[in-house]
């Protein structure tokens, strides 16, 4: 199953129910007025893409309405298609440039912080990199244990001391055995710290001046992994957790089992976040990188949109050309007649044929009006067709004479067709 596979089956609820109510609300109206956008607003609401984010996207849909004009409710689809595109922009990945890259995984109880830190071992050990995991969840009951389960099936490294010990000396020592054992990647696992909860915020405060210490010049991660069941309470987590660490990127689980999707969008338009990671299944391998266009496609599942808008793309690019680029029309040269195109109609080839002229249509000179010369040399020609009909009169078969009475020819002249043996018998 392709990656685009997956996060459409992932996303086939919040789809159904986002996708759903539009096309209700575009059936239901025939003209695009106030009412259509209080509607729209309310059906994206209830997709959890929170009011500040569906305010907004309405506001840019109502602008591009007017700038192209559109009246037919329907054609908003793609206009909502668009303006939500524009605000994911663009993908920014992991940064594991530096090594070792330190990963520090934050979020609260039951985000699915222990299954998302398993998943990215798997792939990053499927990758040929050293992976070393820091087991510093040591306020949970059987923390350490449930981790250890899952560095042991994706074959990695792992620090862990007793439950209940000091956090912060779990990392110390971790980031002190990954860089003697040269470990590409250092994957942190923290306790589930409730925002409210003053202690735990400050222990991860803690954690965070020893990443700085021992390893301030690798690249660094802080991901907050996110349920997507939680709908907009998501977003309320993490704008409390960046008030304590500096968030680069977010996880966002268990989005095969919510119809509440759209809170990508809110946590992109309203945190400027980005979502680096998605959880679409339970499979090891079900943890993708976020792709904003994939994820826009498949939430709208509009592939003929998408087709529309690239044709509408290049059919400008043509006409652009086409003003810069002014040629003159070349003149086709007229090829010979070869045998196929002789055998072809007249009408076919593309021959202009000369008509005979007519000689009954010939204007007729006569001798006054030519001048004096050519006066003469007529009459001389007169002259010499005179002398000539004789001869071709001699030439001439004679007309037949009336057939006379004839005498019966000789045995000779019969025989040799001699002319005299007539007379002579007579």
């Amino acid at each position: 199953m392709g990656i685009f596979t997956k996060i459409a089956e992932g996303l086939r609820k919040t789809r159904d129910s986002f996708l759903g109510g539009l096309q209700r609300i575009f059936n239901s109206f025939t003209k695009i007025d106030e009412e259509l956008f209080e509607e729209l607003e309310e059906q994206m609401i209830m997709s959890d893409m929170g009011v500040e984010t569906s305010e907004e996207i309405c506001d840019r849909v109502r602008k591009k309405v007017k700038e192209r004009g559109i009246t037919n409710p329907n054609d908003i689809m793609e206009l909502i298609y668009e303006v939500i595109s524009e605000i994911m922009g663009e993908d920014t990945g992991l940064d594991l440039e530096k090594s070792p890259a330190v990963i520090m995984v934050i979020g609260v109880n039951g985000a699915g912080k222990t299954t998302t830190i398993g998943k990215m071992c798997h792939q990053f050990k499927q990758e040929g990199k050293k992976v070393l995991v820091a087991a510093a969840d040591t306020f949970r009951a059987a923390a350490i244990d449930q981790l250890q389960v899952w560095t042991e099936r994706a074959g990695v490294d792992i620090v862990k001391h007793s439950e209940g010990s000091d956090p912060g000396a779990v990392v110390y020592d971790s980031l002190e055995a990954a860089k003697a054992r040269n470990c590409d990647v250092v994957i942190i696992d923290t306790a589930g710290r409730l925002h409210n909860k003053k202690n735990l915020m400050e222990e991860l405060r803690k954690i965070n001046r020893i990443i700085d210490s021992k390893a301030g010049d690798c690249s660094r991660e802080i991901l907050l992994v996110l349920d997507a069941t939680t709908g907009q309470n998501a977003v309320n987590q993490a704008k409390l957790f960046n008030e304590t660490a500096q968030i680069t990127g977010i996880v966002l689980t268990k989005l095969d089992g919510t119809a509440k999707g759209g809170i990508v969008i809110s946590i992109k338009n309203e945190l400027g976040i980005p979502v680096k990671l998605i959880g679409v299944g339970e499979k090891i391998d079900d943890l993708q990188p976020f792709d904003s266009r994939m994820f826009v496609d498949a939430l709208f599942d509009i592939d003929e949109a998408k087709l529309k808008a690239k044709l509408s793309e290049k059919a400008e690019s043509e006409e652009e050309s086409e003003e810069e680029e002014i040629t003159e029309p070349e003149i086709a040269e007229e090829e010979p007649a070869t045998e196929e195109t002789a055998e072809l109609p007249e009408e076919e080839q593309n021959i202009e044929e000369i008509p005979e002229p007519d000689i009954d249509e010939l204007p007729v000179i006569s001798v006054e009006d030519t001048p004096e010369e050519e006066q003469a040399d007529a009459e001389e020609s007169a002259e010499q067709s005179e002398e000539t009909e004789p001869e071709q009169a001699e030439e001439s078969e004679p007309e037949p004479e009336p057939e006379k009475k004839k005498k019966k020819k000789g045995f000779f002249s019969r025989l040799f067709g001699k002319k005299g043996s007539d007379d002579d018998d007579e």
